[in-house]
């Protein structure tokens, strides 16, 4: 299959004017996060026209897979590109870049090695697992927003309970003036019991006079007619 490519390459470029020159065959990217150039060059040698696209790609010879854009946009007649492999690159001997003119299609490179042998797994799946992972976090923003806007404020619950306290001071100095109240009126009624216990002993103390005075005056009027008799016995 890698034959097959290869003479895609030469077919495109015995039909185009790009040729893709590196990576060639036998080509190992660094896994260590050291950068690498992409490059083509015009077959004719004449200048390069219109703008490409480049992207690495993996997998059998005649079902290569998308794995991510390298660049887009980019003049052809700068020739290359710089690019630096992720770590988290799948170790894999299946890798191939597609540079796509706007002018003449897709070229396609040779077979070559890249990513870290340690990193086992789909090379496809870095790219999936990366946009779920993405739409896991926006989901967990999402919640946390919801979370806070649900979430009564501080301010807000000191305020109710600022307003619970002064009702509650304003309910204690009703009571207390209630009782003032009651304390005032017992002390009332208590002064009128004293009055009324003194006008009564004032009432006894001039029955007990007024007696005293009756008793004198019989006394007196018992000591007249006594004497008048004694004055007519003389007689």
């Amino acid at each position: 299959m890698k034959l097959v490519i290869a003479l895609s390459a030469l077919l495109s470029s015995a039909f185009a004017a790009l040729s893709i020159n590196n990576p060639v065959a036998d080509t190992v990217w660094p896994s260590n996060g050291s950068p690498v150039t992409i490059s083509w060059i015009s077959d004719d040698n004449t200048v390069l026209t219109g703008t490409v696209t480049v992207q690495l790609m993996e997998g059998d010879d005649a079902n290569l897979t998308p794995i991510m854009i390298i660049a887009s946009g980019v003049a052809a007649s700068t020739g290359k590109v710089t690019f630096t492999p992720p770590e988290s690159l799948v170790g894999s001997s299946s890798y191939a870049v597609r540079v796509t003119s706007s002018v003449d299609g897709p070229h396609y490179s040779h077979s070559f090695t890249a990513g870290d042998p340690a990193n086992t797994g789909s090379a496809s799946a870095i790219v999936t697992s990366t946009s779920a992972s993405s739409s896991d976090d926006s989901s967990s923003d999402e919640s946390t927003t919801k979370s806070s806007s649900s979430k009564p404020s501080s301010s807000s619950e000191e305020s109710d309970s600022s307003t619970e306290d002064e009702q509650s001071d304003l309910s204690s100095d009703s009571e207390d003036t209630e009782s003032d109240k009651t304390d005032k009126d017992n002390k009332t009624s208590k002064d009128d019991d004293k009055s009324s216990k003194g006008d009564d002993t004032s009432a006894d103390d001039d029955e007990q006079s007024s007696s005293s005075g009756a008793s004198r005056t019989q006394l007196a009027i018992g000591g007249i007619f006594g004497a008048a008799a004694a004055v007519a016995a003389m007689f």
